[in-house]
């Protein structure tokens, strides 16, 4: 596996489209925060986490997210948007992830986003399930150390 992947247990493949490109010839950051949604829901997926909130008044919101944008990507390329859990709290978690371009072989983008637990009911943050924090100390632990 490619070193910069191997701490990234959550990984998926997207290509660039066309339509991802700017007037300037390349992705526009708008698309990144995109791709980077889409490694958020197959980290949800994958990891059962969201499962394991178990009701429906419960689910998680985004309350911070940057990207660090490394080099532009144009098209055609894939990416793989990896994911990896960084730390947790008792009402969140952060999630590392990179955005890697197959074409230049190297990181194309850094993100990281805190994801907070929340009561739809309540409409306020709310501590995770002991279900949920288990899950997420396993995916600390598969991600090892970051890069």
């Amino acid at each position: 596996m490619n070193e910069p992947l191997q701490h990234y247990p959550h990984q998926i493949k997207h290509p660039v489209r066309w339509g991802d490109i700017d007037m300037l010839g390349h992705v526009n950051n708008t698309n990144y925060f995109r791709y980077c949604e889409e490694g958020r829901v197959n980290f949800f997926t994958d990891s059962q986490i969201r499962a394991a909130l178990g009701e429906d008044k419960l689910g998680f919101v985004v309350a911070y997210i940057d990207c660090k944008f490394k080099f532009p990507v144009t098209y055609p390329d894939n990416l793989i948007v990896a994911t990896k859990v960084e730390k947790i709290s008792k009402d969140r978690f952060t999630l590392s992830q990179i955005i890697y371009s197959e074409n230049h072989q190297k990181v194309a983008a850094k993100s990281e986003s805190i994801i907070v637990s929340f009561s739809h009911e309540l409409q306020s943050k709310i501590n995770l399930p002991s279900t949920a924090l288990t899950l997420l100390e396993k995916e600390l632990a598969r991600g090892g150390a970051s890069i």
